[in-house]
């Protein structure tokens, strides 16, 4: 059976991760982020410093504790391959998925680079199939996005044809 795996850029990938639940963690706390730079740069001795100081630090230990290590296993377990006539991708940390996507179902792969992505010079690619109104899987970080996605398309062509 032709099995082929995806590289993936592992370290992008975990930066990328990393970042986005970085931002994530950032987001509850954007209405304390006023009174905090105020209590900081001006504030008196009437300032509410123990909250302010709890959600300033909270993203910071995430980032640098359990974050840290959440976003690099999440990037070590990534998996992408074809085999044979259909495209597998693994991962998780807690909870782990595996997807087998025949490639009979396959109607295209859409190369999505947002500003973040673009940032760590990585692509995802969304595999959308026949009878799905959303993406089947989404593949972060795979090398030479461009060639494996025409690589897909075209075996699923050979195989499959015009179907």
């Amino acid at each position: 059976m032709n099995e082929t795996d995806f590289e993936i850029n592992r370290d992008a990938v975990e930066r990328y991760f990393r970042a986005g639940q970085t931002l994530f963690c950032l987001i509850p706390i954007l209405p304390f982020l006023a009174p905090l730079l105020i209590m900081l740069f001006g504030g008196g001795p009437d300032a509410p410093s123990g909250v302010l100081a709890f959600f300033g630090i909270v993203p910071l230990i995430h980032y640098f504790g359990f974050g840290r290590w959440l976003c690099s296993r999440q990037a070590k377990n990534l998996r992408y391959r074809l085999d044979g006539n259909v495209l597998r991708a693994e991962g998780g940390v807690f909870f782990l998925f595996r997807k087998s996507i025949p490639l009979e179902r396959i109607t295209d792969i859409a190369l999505v680079q947002g500003p973040l992505l673009r940032f760590f010079g990585i692509w995802a690619m969304k595999v959308q199939t026949a009878g799905s109104a959303q993406c089947e899987a989404i593949l972060y970080g795979v090398c030479e996005a461009e060639n494996v996605r025409e690589m897909i398309l075209s075996q699923r062509q050979g195989v499959y044809g015009n179907k």
